[in-house]
């Protein structure tokens, strides 16, 4: 009999498990709210082409992400540094937010070849979109686990050291 759900329970109540599955939960918090905001700005109220539905939605879930990635998964207490959190958090989002886009963006220059239903198109968009994060998720995870949100050694750890 396999151990493999034993020592993914272990993993997942270390102090890393917990980090993964909380950044794992705020992603998909973040990702609904640009989801919701693609597809109404795009999809259904047509406020946007694909381009600019996507620079949207990414802002609107990119600020909500760093107050959960920051507090929440990685534990941070205090207020954010300016130059070594948040610029360089937003500068991650800005490449997301670059990568997202030219993926919407050419998604919907080629969204005919799947046909003429707007259902079907938005889905193809929606798609693209929906692929670059999913290309993306584990980069920033490693970024701000390893750059970002990195806690300095604490007293006693320096004093051991």
């Amino acid at each position: 009999m396999s151990s493999y759900p034993r020592e993914f329970r272990h993993w997942l109540r270390s102090p890393v498990g917990q980090r993964a599955f909380r950044y794992t939960l705020g992603s998909g918090i973040s990702f609904v709210i640009s989801q919701v905001v693609f597809i109404a700005s795009y999809g259904v109220l047509h406020l946007f082409d694909a381009r600019s539905s996507s620079i949207f939605a990414t802002m609107a879930g990119a600020v909500p992400s760093y107050f959960m990635n920051r507090y929440w998964a990685w534990q941070k207490q205090g207020r954010s540094h300016l130059s070594k959190e948040v610029f360089p958090y937003f500068v991650m989002a800005a490449v997301s937010l670059v990568f997202s886009t030219w993926s919407a963006d050419f998604a919907s220059s080629h969204k005919d070849i799947v046909g003429a239903s707007h259902f079907v198109q938005l889905m193809f968009v929606d798609g693209a979109y929906i692929a670059s994060f999913v290309i993306l998720w584990f980069a920033k995870y490693t970024f701000m686990d390893r750059i970002l949100f990195v806690k300095s050694p604490s007293r006693s750890e320096k004093v051991s050291a």
